[in-house]
């Protein structure tokens, strides 16, 4: 293991981006196939709770050494409402690979970036000009190729998976703000103590026992998406994000292996060709921030010249 991280910390720090980036995203979608698994015994309010006992569980040696003391932040009330969203965001999330194909699923919530936009503009009034809009426009066109509503094909699962990726975008505004003071282990502890509160009572409405099997996945899908967490955050830890975002959209083709190897499925070719539409439209966006933060940061080097705005 020594060895391995030593020959990736020689490599160039966007290659090391995108690999953890790349592992990062068959890991999460590796959690989804075992959420949709797990469906199949237990309710997704209840796979929700399990996701964050199991949390706190692994935190608990952090908040007993010290290392992080939830009960001294002065931003509950942020967390409060961080937790809340993102809470129902994971809800909506498990859900929706309960409904979907897992290729349609993962597809859909590409279409995050676009409520992004939206988002800045509308809660965080951001000035966000044509060009973006015209890109949010177009994924949006994108994410209608996919779900093709004119056909009858728009499915519930369709609707949660949109809904989704909404709820994270609010979610990730609301990360943003907390990030100014609060550390991303604070940000982390706080989510699953609060999660598991908001979840309990609705688990309990809900709650069938699962099987050994149920269990093992129960446990897997926690353990999974903390790692996968972890391989994100370095990601654009080591590369930067304009050069590892792209590789975020490998959980594509895994999906569809993933859904192919263990239940058969086969996406039709709309949800390529939309999920080409939206990936595009997402990584435009994306070329765009990065190319605005660049501006924004030689304006500030170079004192009394204006910043950009958004465009």
């Amino acid at each position: 293991m020594r060895a391995l991280h030593d020959w990736l910390r020689r490599l160039p720090a966007n290659v090391q981006g995108a690999l953890w980036l790349v592992s990062g995203g068959f890991i999460f979608t590796s959690t989804s196939a075992m959420i949709r698994l797990l469906s199949q015994q237990i309710d997704s309010v209840q796979t929700a709770f399990f996701r964050a006992v199991i949390s706190v569980i692994l935190l608990l040696p952090l908040i007993a050494s010290g290392r992080v003391k939830p009960w001294l932040s002065k931003r509950l009330k942020g967390h409060f409402w961080r937790t809340l969203m993102g809470t129902t965001s994971m809800v909506l999330g498990f859900y929706a690979v309960s409904l979907l194909p897992l290729a349609d699923a993962t597809a859909i919530a590409f279409s995050q970036p676009m409520f992004s936009v939206v988002v800045a503009a509308l809660i965080a009034g951001e000035k966000v000009r044509w060009r973006r809009w015209s890109a949010t426009v177009i994924g949006f066109a994108g994410v209608l190729v996919m779900v093709r509503p004119g056909e009858g094909s728009l499915q519930l699962g369709a609707l949660v998976a949109l809904a989704n990726a909404a709820t994270v975008a609010v979610s990730i505004l609301l990360v943003k703000r907390l990030s100014d003071s609060e550390t991303p282990l604070m940000i982390l502890t706080q989510f699953a103590i609060f999660s598991t509160l908001f979840l309990a009572l609705p688990a309990i409405w809900v709650w069938r026992w699962p099987d050994f099997w149920g269990w093992v996945l129960a446990v897997g899908i926690a353990l999974s998406a903390t790692v996968g967490q972890y391989f994100w955050v370095q990601a654009f830890k080591a590369g930067e994000m304009s050069a590892v975002a792209p590789f975020e959209y490998m959980r594509l083709p895994f999906a569809v292996f993933m859904g192919w190897l263990i239940w058969g499925e086969m996406p039709v070719v709309w949800t390529y060709v939309g999920a080409a539409i939206v990936i595009a439209s997402a990584l435009y966006i994306a070329q765009r921030e990065a190319q605005l933060a660049r501006e924004r940061r030689r304006a500030e080097a170079q004192p009394g010249k204006s910043q950009p705005e958004s465009t």
